[in-house]
Formats: C-alpha cells, sequence, structure tokens
C-alpha cells in the first residue's frame, strides 16, 4: 500500500473514532449505556485498523517522510486530539468502573447483613443471627 494511502487511511480512522470516543464520553457523562453499546463493535474495527496502520508507518520512517507535508500535519493534529480523548474516556470509564464496585460492594454489605445465619457464636459468646439473643443450650454428656 502506498504511504499516502495509508496516511489517508488513518486520517479518516482519526476522524471517526475523534466522533466515537466524543459520542461516548458524552454518553459515560450522561449514564448512557445504549449510546455507548452502539459504538462499541465500530470502535473495535477501527482501533485495530488504527494499530496495523501506525505499526507499518512506524516501521517505514523514510516512506512516511515523503508523504505530503499537509497530511502530516493533519494526521499529528488528529493524533494529538484523539489522544486527548482517548485519556478524557479512560477518566471516565476509571470513575464509572468504581462507582460500580462501590455499589456492588454496598449490595454485597446489605446482602450480607439480612441473610440468615446458622447460629454461630458471636464475639461475646451468644449464639443466633447477631448474638443478640441467648439460645438455651444443652450438651450431649455421653460423647
Amino acid at each position: 500500500m502506498d504511504m499516502n494511502e495509508r496516511v489517508n487511511d488513518l486520517i479518516y480512522v482519526c476522524k471517526r473514532m475523534c466522533e466515537i470516543l466524543t459520542i461516548e464520553n458524552t454518553a459515560l457523562e450522561d449514564k448512557n449505556a445504549y449510546a455507548m453499546k452502539a459504538t462499541l463493535e465500530e470502535k473495535d474495527k477501527l482501533s485495530r485498523f488504527y494499530e496495523r496502520h501506525t505499526r507499518a508507518i512506524a516501521k517505514d520512517r523514510e516512506g512516511y517522510k515523503s508523504v505530503n507535508e499537509d497530511l502530516r500535519d493533519e494526521l499529528k493534529e488528529l493524533s494529538q486530539e484523539l489522544d486527548e480523548l482517548v485519556q478524557k474516556n479512560s477518566a471516565l470509564l476509571k470513575m464509572q468502573m468504581q462507582i460500580s464496585q462501590r455499589i456492588i460492594t454496598k449490595f454485597a454489605e446489605v446482602a450480607k447483613k439480612i441473610t440468615p445465619h446458622s447460629g454461630a457464636y458471636s464475639d461475646d459468646a451468644n449464639i443466633g443471627p447477631r448474638g443478640e439473643t441467648a439460645t438455651p443450650l444443652s450438651l450431649n454428656e455421653t460423647l
């Protein structure tokens, strides 16, 4: 593939990824999972395409130097914009994951509190769900 074509393809991919990340970042801020789901497949394909093309350009530095300077400048600007959007996306995803983890932890704590216990000893030697009431205890001395 000609290096100019490769750079043009990469410019298209960067533009489209910027659009997708803008949509996804807005969806993360609005907590709109449906909007995020709609972009996943295309985002995945474009990411793989972007990775292949950037690797090919990195291997052929001399070929890249022969590309029109305007195209290189456009690609550089788009790459910087894409990088900013990726960083914002990463921060938003991390925040959403932390929130989800807190919610799951709270649900687990509530579930533990309301789950009936088998009557184990509490730390103050009482028996019962929370050791709140003393239960009559008999010992079988034949054992």
